[in-house]
């Protein structure tokens, strides 16, 4: 079990995350790099924001999720920031 770290003690490389896996569909467990792990259902995430963004609705393009220096990134280029989805992690959803 890991300690929640607020985000105003949580430096950019804990916010980096190491490891992730899918657990259903535009679901993701993510573990940080300072072992905070946190599960977070992104199936609203597309239905906002431009085309990038908007494309993740698509199952298997969101499957297609890779890490890139800590940052959870896809194919077609649209990224999330690792201070981004630690605050989703610590808020339990996707804002």
């Amino acid at each position: 079990m890991s300690t929640l770290i607020s985000p105003s003690t949580a430096s950019l490389a804990d916010c980096e995350v190491s490891a992730f896996h899918h657990t259903g569909p535009h679901r993701l467990s993510l573990r940080f790099r300072d072992g905070f792990v946190a599960e977070l259902d992104f199936s609203d995430y597309g239905n906002t924001g431009g085309p990038l963004k908007q494309a993740l609705r698509d199952e298997d393009l969101f499957a297609e999720a890779f890490l890139a220096y800590g940052i959870l990134s896809w194919p077609h280029g649209y990224d999330i920031a690792p201070e981004t989805l630690r605050r989703y992690a610590e808020q339990g959803f996707v804002g």
